[in-house]
């Protein structure tokens, strides 16, 4: 049986540890790059529906007005 050596127990902990360091950042990063195109999406998604709003305004104006000339 061989002897129990500390640096090398603490050098494999400290490459397991290195390992979930490089894990985490991994994830981070790729959680990051998520949020990043969420908030494009977002954005997006914000400019359509202000577009869709506007021009439902305006159809319903122009509804009215017709509707107010052939009550005429």
């Amino acid at each position: 049986m061989t002897e129990f050596d500390p640096i090398k127990a603490m050098r494999e902990e400290l490459a397991g540890l290195a390992d979930i360091l490089s894990t985490i950042q991994r994830r981070e990063r790729a959680a990051e790059e998520a949020m990043s195109e969420a908030e494009n999406e977002l954005n997006a998604v914000r400019k359509l529906r202000g577009f869709a709003s506007i021009q439902i305004g305006i159809l319903r104006e122009k509804i009215a007005k017709l509707e107010r000339e052939k009550a005429t």
